[in-house]
Order: structure tokens, then sequence, then C-alpha cells
């Protein structure tokens, strides 16, 4: 079992995933102290029950280290993270001892299962139109966009890109599954949500710069 740091939070964190986080709270600022003396992350877990801010929060079991890769003083007090999703995790033990939660934790394993390869490329593509559209709703246009080439790591960007678009339950399911062919139909569910949406998007975002109908082929 490994000593953990724990920052329940009100979304799902997937491994290579980046994001920002405001600090503000002083239970949480000595958390980050903390972390930068020790060269350690901290464990990001969805809240199941309880405030975000101000009071005790009860975490789903499985969640995300966090490495902290830049952080920036806001003032009266308070920090803006950039960190980015490590390994999953699995709570074996709260412990109520410090200012902030922490745990006692394991790291799962992936459960390797075979993913045929159609499968993988069907979904590495539509992974890649979703990103492409992103860039016609932002109104840039890139020759490169980065596509996982493994499974796992396919699925959890899958996850990761639908943080803003799809509700936490589905997203705590699938980062809670280990079985990685099953991980990845999962994501190809979400994908398909995620697809649609994006295609909307781009096509208003389109006729909204050019004037021109709703349509995008």
């Amino acid at each position: 079992m490994t000593f953990l740091r724990l920052f329940p939070l009100r979304f799902v964190l997937f491994p290579g995933m980046p994001v920002s986080v405001q600090v503000f709270e002083p239970r949480y600022l000595t958390l980050v102290e903390e972390c930068l003396a020790s060269g350690e992350p901290f464990g990001i877990a969805l809240i199941q029950e309880g405030p975000e801010v101000g009071g005790p929060a009860t975490p789903y079991l499985v969640g995300t280290t966090a490495t902290i890769e830049e952080v920036t003083p806001l003032g009266d007090g308070r920090l803006a993270l950039e960190v980015r999703g490590g390994r999953r995790f699995r709570i074996a033990r709260l412990i109520h001892d410090h200012p902030y939660l922490a745990a006692e934790v394991e790291y799962p394993v992936d459960e390797v299962s075979e993913v045929p390869e159609t499968l993988l490329a069907q979904i590495a593509r539509n992974y890649e139109q979703m990103l492409r559209l992103r860039h016609t709703i932002q109104g840039s246009w890139s020759r490169d966009v980065t596509v996982p080439t493994s499974a796992g790591a396919l699925a959890d960007a899958i996850g990761a890109a639908g943080l803003e678009t799809i509700e936490n339950a589905p997203l705590q399911t699938l980062l809670e599954t280990l079985d990685v062919r099953r991980r990845l139909e999962r994501a190809a569910d979400l994908l398909t949500l995620l697809l649609e949406t994006t295609h909307r998007r781009a096509a208003a975002a389109v006729a909204q710069r050019w004037g021109t109908p709703e349509r995008l082929n």
C-alpha cells in the first residue's frame, strides 16, 4: 500500500489528461506545499458525497494521481496548478488525521484482453475526426493531431475529451474499467455522442464565420 494525499473534486481525471486546478483552501495549500517538497503526486477522485469546498467529502474509490507541472500564485494566497493525470489508484483505506483527506492506495494493473485491430483503427479514426472538428470550432487547422496507439490510452483520451460534454457517472465507470477491450468499447459509445455534439458545434461555427447554412460535409 502507498500513502497518497487526496483532492476530491467534481470531475473525473484520466491518465495523461492535463487540467487546471485552483487552490485556495488552507488544507489544500498545505497539500500542495507537501507535494512540492516531496516531489510526490496527489490523487484526484470524483466526489461521491459531500461538498467540494468547505467540508468533508467522500470520494469514489478509484481515481487518478495528479503530477504538478506548473504553479502560479494568483494573489490572496490562491494558487493555479497545471497538473497531468498519472496512474489509476484504488483506495484501500481513508486516512483522516491530516488537514486534508489522505488514503492508503494500491495501483491496479490493466487487464489485457485482445482488441481487434479493425476495432482499434475505426475508433482511432473517429477520435481523430473529433479532434479535427474541434480545430474547426476554434477556427484553426492542423495537420498534426495526436492519437494514442494503444487501446487503453485511446480509451482514456476519449474519456478526457468528454469532460465538458458527458456526465460524470459514465466517465467514472470508464475510469474504473480495467479490462482494456471493455474500456475501449465503452469509450467508443461515448465517442459516438461526442462526435455528434462536436459535429453540430463545428457546423454552427463555420456558419457563423462564413454566413453559410449550418451544414458541414
